[in-house]
């Protein structure tokens, strides 16, 4: 801020920090370095992480966000947005569970979650593939093995298609913070990228599928958010739902304005 000292003038906290596609460093640090300035974002104040980011942590994420956005620049549905998205996600939720979590294995977890998804061929293993792939990348980073292990295993246990479900805070932190980017409005808006089929058996598909991934999130706090998507997803399909009726009765009255058709009695 404007009068006081900072080591890094052009990292300051400001407006910019609130939204992670801007400057992705500042939203970090924001959280992580001053948590005295939570009270930006209307969220409480408490510390819930074991521990702060060191600045060797600091550079070592920043490096991740940049592999991560170079590698999904290509992708459509899992894009960096998303990848993002989750990180912002898995704050959240590390930030209200009872449980402490060390920050540096969260947010790098969620950065590199879905990185074996660049793989096309084999985004179908992309858990385990994922965590192979960020073993080597952590490694030539100089992240000990300590911290490496437990993001590893997030990666690879985020997704069911890997057969093991999550088991420790993390891991659950991780799994919750993805599964909720598929809920609400913008989970529809990428749910829809790829599909086939009419408006209608897309949208009953993608809330029964939902349905199921709400049921699987692990904590009480992930379900609030989830809660809060719902309402929104419904509201919105609500209107889709009205637009579709008018569309067809707007055609019906079409057929039997321009005679094409006599109104039985």
């Amino acid at each position: 801020m404007r009068g006081t000292t900072n080591p890094h003038p052009s990292r300051e906290t400001n407006e910019d920090c609130i939204n992670p596609f801007i400057n992705p460093w500042c939203f970090f640090s924001q959280f992580l370095l001053y948590p005295s300035k939570l009270n930006t974002l209307n969220t409480k104040i408490e510390f819930m992480f074991t521990r702060k980011l060191t600045p060797e942590e600091m550079e070592q994420l920043i490096k991740m966000q940049a592999f991560a956005r170079s590698a999904h620049a290509k992708s459509e549905s899992h894009d960096y947005a998303h990848v993002l998205t989750v990180c912002r996600y898995g704050i959240q939720i590390a930030r209200n569970i009872e449980e402490a979590v060390d920050p540096f294995i969260v947010i790098a977890a969620c950065l590199l979650h879905d990185i074996g998804k660049t793989n096309e061929y084999l985004a179908h293993l992309h858990g385990l593939l994922g965590g192979a792939l960020a073993e080597e990348f952590l490694e030539g980073l100089g992240v000990s093995e300590t911290l490496q292990r437990p993001i590893c295993n997030a990666i690879i246990r985020h997704t069911p298609t890997s057969m093991i479900p999550p088991s420790t805070p993390v891991e659950m932190i991780v799994y919750d913070a993805d599964t909720l980017d598929r809920l609400g409005l913008m989970g529809l808006l990428r749910g829809f990228i790829g599909k086939k089929g009419s408006m209608d058996s897309i949208l009953t598909n993608y809330m029964e599928r939902r349905l199921q991934d709400y049921e699987k999130l692990h904590f009480e706090y992930s379900k609030q958010m989830g809660d809060t998507m719902n309402e929104e997803i419904e509201a919105y399909i609500a209107i889709v739902n009205h637009k579709l009726q008018q569309r067809m009765q707007t055609i019906e009255h079409i057929f039997e304005s321009e005679g094409l058709y006599e109104k039985l009695e």
